[in-house]
């Protein structure tokens, strides 16, 4: 997704939130259809987003394979469990609808962040930094960002293979995922990203809704740009030292990540290609070769996951990768 679409898309779906605390005594779960929707306040009932019946069953601690079973199989049970649970919880819950559908339901000290917020800060300083937007993705629950900034750039084997320095953002309305800033490398040579969240900064959504809180939100997404911008010489730094710890073999390397990691055998297929396509016996060579088979993934959650995973194996100690090398 372009950054121009998001915007729209974003400013589009603005009037059509919803968010109010309501106390369990005035939620129901209500069949249309045969479908399980939530009616609030005796009012019209709405329909409830996948993602946030597993926050339902969280939130009233029903397991969560149960509450599927009976979504499936006997929605007027799930009905009857999630009804008799409300009544019984006595509790405030914040619930964020978006149109006709409830979206999220939260505990009452949810901190809301939204998108359109994080976005527009994120560029105000993003300006100052020469960073372009690489690429954007939008789902239920959670906004991505790719950043690069042509001013970020370094080599870490040599000076023909370079590197620019970058970001990686992410918010969720729905509190499915914390707001976080991580450090993302794009190597120019094959158009390959990194994500290492191991220099990942975070705001929880957590709050009263006090608006000096909402201030240090924004002042701390700003800082958080800037730090991570300035820790570029850090993170190549990490990398060149990873291009020392050598691996004798590779395969056994890439099939107990596989296996730790619990990758599909797609994914080592592809992996095991990327490293035979640029073969280099080193701790950087694979966690290269991981995030080469990232651009195989045919969805941008699967790609994501496994660019932070070559981030994670860069920063592997010493010790445990070599635990990887061994039979």
């Amino acid at each position: 997704m372009k950054l121009q679409s998001l915007i729209e898309e974003l400013e589009r779906q603005k009037p059509l939130k919803q968010d109010e605390p309501v106390n369990s005594s005035q939620i129901r779960m209500v069949l249309v259809e045969n479908q399980p929707r939530f009616q609030i306040k005796e009012n019209d009932s709405f329909s409830i987003t996948e993602p946030c019946h597993s926050q339902i069953a969280e939130k009233l601690e029903i397991p969560l394979k149960y509450y599927h079973r009976m979504d499936w199989e006997t929605p007027e049970l799930l009905a009857e469990n999630v009804n008799t649970w409300l009544k019984r919880s006595e509790k405030e819950f914040f619930i964020r609808r978006l149109g006709d559908s409830v979206r999220a339901f939260l505990s009452d000290r949810y901190r809301v962040i939204d998108h359109l917020d994080v976005l527009y800060c994120a560029l105000n300083e993003l300006q100052a930094h020469e960073a372009e937007i690489e690429g954007c993705f939008l789902s239920e629950t959670e906004m991505n960002i790719k950043v690069k900034s042509q001013k970020l750039r370094d080599f870490v084997r040599h000076k023909d293979d370079l590197m620019i320095g970058g970001l990686f953002l992410t918010n969720s309305e729905t509190g499915h995922k914390a707001l976080r800033v991580e450090p993302r490398l794009f190597r120019v040579k094959c158009s390959n990203g990194m994500i290492v969240e191991e220099m990942v900064t975070r705001e929880i959504h957590i709050g009263n809704g006090d608006e000096i809180y909402d201030e240090i939100i924004y002042l701390s997404i700003r800082r958080s740009i800037r730090e991570l911008f300035g820790r570029f010489g850090e993170i190549v730094l990490l990398l060149r030292e990873s291009t020392e710890v050598k691996i004798k073999s590779p395969q056994k390397v890439i099939q107990n990540v596989v296996e730790q990691y619990k990758l599909s055998e797609s994914q080592k297929a592809n992996i095991l290609m990327a490293f035979g396509a640029e073969p280099e016996y080193d701790q950087y060579g694979i966690a290269n070769a991981v995030t080469l088979a990232a651009q195989k993934e045919e969805t941008w959650e699967k790609s994501v996951e496994l660019e932070k995973l070559g981030g994670k194996l860069v920063a592997l100690p010493m010790e445990e990768l070599k635990a990887l090398d061994e039979p």
